[in-house]
């Protein structure tokens, strides 16, 4: 069985599914999972495991059990663990002293093994056997992910290439020509007493050694200019796809993860600029160098192949601990740098909570898990380089043995054994490090499958040809739209049929949870409806193209941020023309100009990290400003005025209605829901108009603006309705 690490922070059932449909056979990655069976950020349930596991023929048979009857669960099974999470139960062993020791293969962490004692205080006594069944069908569904599907195409890689390799191949001349300059000196030189031909062999070798020496120089710029290229087309390509993945990819994932997989783009791209070319060449000077030893002496190249072969076995024999301690540090420093950074953001809540000192604790487990980890694989490393150096040591010996015997037995020059043994340094060398090489690259694949996690995620779909938006009047229409966010879950919408008219604004209400946020970001196309379809102006917003609908689109979203920089910056969004007249005329919009006025810096006062140097309400203004800056035509503001006193609500307010804009609200507020034309209550997962014009033909309820007036008449005025 084989470890598969989860990828979003709630499909660790999915990835326990994977590993027994593995085990059985059917390998599987946890992305053909994901693309099979949809789970929502609130995880799967045991029933959701069992749904999923019908669905690639495997019987399930759930149980309840206590902690001694582990053992006679039928392995591989899943475990509930945490109240929270999915493991899966690999075995259950004796040591000598009798005691059990249960192993675990965990999605978060990888393979742990536990005492009995500890996996007490964890295990909820919930366990699902899985068995194929008739149906169950063995085959391979995981996808290759190749090198160029991580790099792309990157110009200009050819002609590096040719340039890297033709210096390094002419670097290897030298170091074929150097063994036979001692031969000579040793045989010609010091046995005849010639010092003319001392002489004139120590001036062409001194030649060839400046050569090589500005060659050398030549071949490390080459190779340092060509990383940093690559490197840079290379994160500009990937950071690129970034920015275009749906805002659920985002959602699914920590902060520290995605920052911990992007930062694998540097231990790829190392491995492929200086170690490829190296390695290349490295090649092809060992089969040089074994040409050469073997026209010396077949007995003693016996010798040096041996050495080789025992190293390599070596490390194929510990590459499977190594992998693993590799990857579970891969692991656990993506969760540490995700508890570092939600400290950072939290650090305002956690003072006033008084919970630094837990927080740091928290910080210092998951940091010591991260050494423990490193320390592991430099054990590992230092054990290679010990049996690297003895291996070498014993060759050099059983050389120094028997090519003695053989210049005793007249087989072979003193000249020529030192040249031997030069061939012989230069041949275990180089193949001693395309053996790490070649390790190195297996355990590289755990890079490149973390990092394909970015890469193969598709990004949002895009029209290529270009739409003439001045023609849209921006009507809104949602045609049965239907939406959950995860296979099982209950629906959040359930059958949405709306038409908001161009320039008309419309309040939505309804208790917290119904779904006005997730309806709202349909209607801005950052949610994909599950069933159904939004059209503007009767063209399908997919159709339309999201980036070029987008354009006609304000936004003032609950979790909505500042950026570094000035005011004025984060009102025309960094715009690379700002236009300061549109700045100032949208702050007085947003009711927030007299306060940037009488700043001293104005509207060049900088903005602190995520707005921390403004309050509540001037925020939420400077984000309207902001909106306002981008002359949209549909508005949509998620309870954008919720931190705003009366005063300064009405005069937004006002100045928004008398603008042409069609407007989407989520408001609790009475004075901004006062404001709109039509207001529609989200319940159930259905829309019911509560005031306003109904469309034609809609079979949808509508209440008189009395009974609304009514029913929100004991709140008051400055608190939320619930």
């Amino acid at each position: 069985m084989k470890v598969v690490l989860q990828t979003e922070s709630s499909e660790c059932g999915l990835a326990s599914l994977a590993m027994v449909a593995n085990y059985y056979g059917y390998r599987v990655d946890l992305a053909e999972l994901r693309r099979k069976f949809s789970v929502s950020l609130k995880g799967a349930t045991l029933e959701h495991l069992m749904r999923h596991a019908s669905a690639l023929q495997l019987a399930s048979r759930p149980l309840r059990l206590e902690l001694e009857e582990l053992e006679q669960l039928q392995v591989p099974c899943i475990l509930h663990w945490n109240m929270n999470h999915f493991v899966v139960l690999k075995k259950v062993s004796r040591r000598l002293n009798g005691k059990r020791v249960v192993t675990l293969l965990d999605p978060a962490v990888g393979e742990c093994s536990l005492p009995l004692s500890e996996v007490s205080k964890h295990f909820t006594g919930i366990a699902l056997e899985l068995t194929p069944s008739a149906d169950f069908v063995v085959g391979d569904e995981r996808k290759r992910v190749a090198i160029r599907d991580l790099t792309g195409r990157i110009t200009g890689l050819r002609r590096a290439l040719i340039q890297v390799i033709a210096l390094a191949l002419a670097l290897e001349v030298f170091a074929i020509a150097s063994p036979l300059f001692n031969q000579f000196v040793i045989d010609d030189v010091i046995v005849s007493g010639d010092h003319d031909l001392l002489k004139v062999l120590l001036l062409g070798f001194g030649l060839l050694t400046v050569t090589q020496t500005v060659i050398s120089l030549a071949r490390s710029w080459f190779l340092m200019r060509w990383s940093i290229h690559i490197g840079q087309q290379w994160a500009i390509r990937l950071f690129g796809h970034l920015t275009r993945l749906p805002v659920t990819y985002f959602e699914k994932r920590h902060l520290g993860d995605i920052v911990s997989r992007f930062g694998s783009i540097g231990a790829i791209q190392g491995t492929l600029t200086s170690l490829f070319v190296e390695s290349l060449v490295d090649g092809l000077m060992a089969l040089i160098a074994l040409g050469m030893m073997l026209m010396y002496s077949l007995s003693l190249s016996a010798v040096v192949l041996a050495a080789v072969v025992v190293y390599a076995l070596l490390r194929w024999a510990f590459y499977q601990p190594l992998r693993d301690a590799s990857q579970e540090r891969l692991v656990l420093g993506a969760k540490e740098n995700s508890h570092f950074l939600e400290t950072l953001r939290a650090i305002t809540p956690l003072k006033l909570f008084g919970r630094e000192a837990e927080r740091r604790a928290r910080w210092q487990n998951l940091q010591q898990d991260v050494i423990n980890r490193d320390v592991q694989t430099q054990k590992l490393g230092i054990l290679f380089k010990v049996a690297n150096t003895a291996i070498f040591g014993i060759q050099g010996l059983a050389l120094f043995y028997l090519g003695a015997d053989a210049v005793m037995q007249n087989a072979l020059t003193v000249g020529m054994l030192m040249a031997f043994t030069s061939y012989a340094g230069t041949f275990s060398g180089r193949l001693f490090s395309l053996i790490d090489v070649f390790f190195s690259l297996k355990i590289l694949s755990l890079h490149a499958e973390r990092l394909a996690d970015i890469v193969m995620e598709p990004a949002e779909h895009e029209v290529e040809q270009e739409s003439d938006l001045s023609r849209l009047r921006c009507d809104i229409t949602l045609k049965n739209v239907r939406f959950r966010y995860g296979e099982g879950e209950p629906w959040v919408l359930n059958g949405v049929d709306l038409h908001i008219p161009a320039g008309q604004s419309i309040a939505l209400v309804g208790p917290s949870g119904c779904g006005k946020s997730t309806l709202c970001k349909i209607i801005l196309g950052l949610l994909p409806p599950t069933e159904g379809e939004v059209l503007i102006d009767n063209t399908p917003i997919t159709q339309l193209g999201l980036r070029a609908y987008r354009q006609l689109v304000g936004t003032v979203m609950q979790d909505d941020v500042l950026l570094s920089g000035s005011l004025q910056d984060n009102i025309a969004f960094f715009d690379a023309r700002i236009d300061q007249a549109r700045v100032v005329e949208c702050a007085r919009y947003a009711a927030i100009h007299d306060e940037i006025a009488a700043m001293p810096m104005g509207y060049l006062t900088l903005v602190g990290d995520m707005g921390s140097s403004l309050s509540g309400g001037q925020k939420q203004r400077l984000l309207l400003a902001r909106a306002l800056y981008k002359q949209p035509k549909i508005l949509a503001l998620d309870e954008a005025t919720s931190h705003l006193d009366i005063d300064n609500e009405f005069k937004v307010n006002q100045a928004l209605h008398q603008m042409p804009l069609t407007r989407v609200v989520i408001a609790h507020r009475r004075e901004t829901i006062d404001v709109a034309k039509r207001v529609v209550l989200l319940q159930g997962g259905v829309a019911t108009v509560l005031r306003g014009p109904q469309p034609s033909g809609s079979e949808q309820r509508t209440v008189g603006a009395e009974l609304l007036m009514s029913d929100l008449a004991p709140c008051p005025r400055n608190e939320a309705i619930d």
